[in-house]
């Protein structure tokens, strides 16, 4: 009987060793499917997931419900449960994003005031409760680098209680570089070992802002990104994030440029309506048009189904969890069947 009850106990506290490691792994034993996650930051008619055909092979969907608005803490409410409803009949898990609203002075105040930290957590355990979610998705961006620390022991924090509620966390993270407050404020490492997936956003290696005109996420920008992250954290830890969309480079002959986002419809219709054809760079793994109108030269590295297989590809090369796509309503339908496809081989086939 003594014997038994060691037994017992010794499974009980081998159980709870592995229970950080394993959540994700024993919650996801009913599809026993790499992650294929969608972020829906609007609601249309055209690309409302609680209403239009399941999409293929997605099976988590991120609405944008929460935004930390204050420096105590409070959280905005953006929570639907009649898009909940509808979602979980069409078998989507539900990870809402929450936001910091990229207000870094605002995130230091909070960050290092307990009790709005303590008042966060409160919310999101009681939003937890309220709406059939499944998980969050932590989108903190826009961080003084002096918060590294605090940011790292407030997920610790939120994780933790999350997890008693039997609640994934995901965090999204950006592919490391120099940049304050948008690269140096994670500790990569130390999130990696805190939440059940890090989400490695892999696009804008030319930002909207950027001086030079160039590819959102070329496929050895990102698999670079990959392989440093693979230095601090496990694949099986390691959503990685795509980009469905692209940009519009404005550049006049002094060399300054602008730019605007394309979503992958406004590119193909950009090409027709201009009457250019694409040139294929296989270094960057993208197809590249450009047009002279008014003076101006116009540059666009395109995102689409080719450019998108070799970055899905990255999943099973490296054996990561899956994939995140920005953001539902930017995608041309072929995109969903060949995520799906992809996801579906084996680990190294």
């Amino acid at each position: 009987m003594i014997k038994k009850f060691l037994l017992m106990c010794i499974c009980f506290m081998m159980c709870l060793a592995n229970f950080s490691v394993g959540f994700c792994a024993s919650k996801n034993s009913d599809t026993n499917r790499k992650i294929n996650l969608v972020w829906q930051p609007v609601l249309d008619d055209e690309n409302d997931l609680s209403q239009i055909k399941k999409l293929s092979g997605v099976n988590i969907v991120s609405p944008s419900w929460f935004v930390i608005e204050r420096a105590d803490g409070h959280i905005k409410d953006n929570g639907d449960f009649l898009y909940a409803r509808d979602v979980k009949k069409k078998n989507y898990k539900i990870w809402p994003l929450i936001t910091n609203d990229f207000n870094a002075e605002m995130t230091h105040k909070w960050l290092n005031d307990k009790k709005a930290r303590a008042y966060i957590i409160r919310q999101l355990v009681f939003y937890a409760q309220r709406y059939p979610i499944d998980g969050y998705n932590f989108d903190f961006e826009n961080i003084y680098d002096k918060d590294r620390e605090a940011l790292s022991s407030f997920i610790e924090e939120a994780t933790s209680a999350l997890h008693k509620e039997g609640i994934f966390v995901s965090m999204d993270i950006t592919v490391a570089s120099n940049t304050p407050n948008w690269s140096s404020c994670y500790d990569r490492e130390v999130l990696g070992k805190t939440v059940d997936y890090l989400v490695l956003m892999a696009y804008d290696e030319h930002g909207r802002l950027s001086k030079t005109a160039g590819s959102v996420a070329s496929i050895g920008w990102v698999e670079n990104g990959v392989k440093n992250l693979l230095e601090k954290v496990p694949p099986e830890k390691i959503i990685l994030g795509i980009p469905l969309y692209m940009r519009l480079w404005e550049q006049s002959d002094d060399g300054k440029v602008s730019a605007s986002t394309l979503n992958m419809m406004q590119a193909n219709n950009l090409k027709k309506e201009k009457n250019v054809k694409t040139i294929w760079l296989p270094t960057l793994g993208q197809n590249y048009f450009s047009y002279r109108e008014n003076g101006k030269t116009y540059h666009v590295w395109q995102e689409d189904k080719k450019s998108l297989q070799l970055k899905v590809a990255l999943v099973n090369k490296y054996k990561l969890a899956g994939v995140a796509s920005w953001r539902k309503g930017f995608e041309t339908k072929d995109i969903w069947p060949m995520i799906d496809k992809e996801l579906k081989k084996k680990y190294n086939d």
